[in-house]
């Protein structure tokens, strides 16, 4: 029965020091990924936003919308700002340039009992 016990003992030690080492490349992992955060959407303060961008988000095209929240993104060595707007239910995402340009936007409806 001692014997028993030291196998299930010594088995269990050896399964502990193999995940203990299988998990050490995921520690490393976040230093990695924190490095490509100049790739990923950085929230930003809208006060932050480049006064271009603030220009265009008051100007007729997005009368009544509020901006809800806002980001940065580094990508091919330019700036691209994600600001998100909102108008009651609605919601639109509107991606600019530095110099206030729309560059691309997606409506949203995030009231799913307005379907049709």
């Amino acid at each position: 029965m001692k014997k028993l016990l030291f196998a299930l003992v010594m088995c269990s030690a050896s399964i502990a020091a193999l995940a203990q080492d299988a998990s050490t490349p995921a520690a490393q992992q976040p230093a990695t990924q924190g490095q490509n955060t100049s790739t990923e959407m950085q929230p930003i303060a809208t006060s932050d936003l480049p006064a271009a961008i603030t220009a265009s988000l008051q100007g007729q095209d997005y009368s009544g919308w509020t901006v809800s929240n806002a980001f940065k993104k580094e990508k091919d060595g330019k700036t691209i700002y994600k600001v998100e707007l909102k108008n009651g239910a609605e919601t639109k995402t509107v991606k600019f340039d530095a110099d206030g340009n729309m560059m691309k936007g997606k409506d949203k409806d995030k009231d799913k009992s307005v379907q049709k």
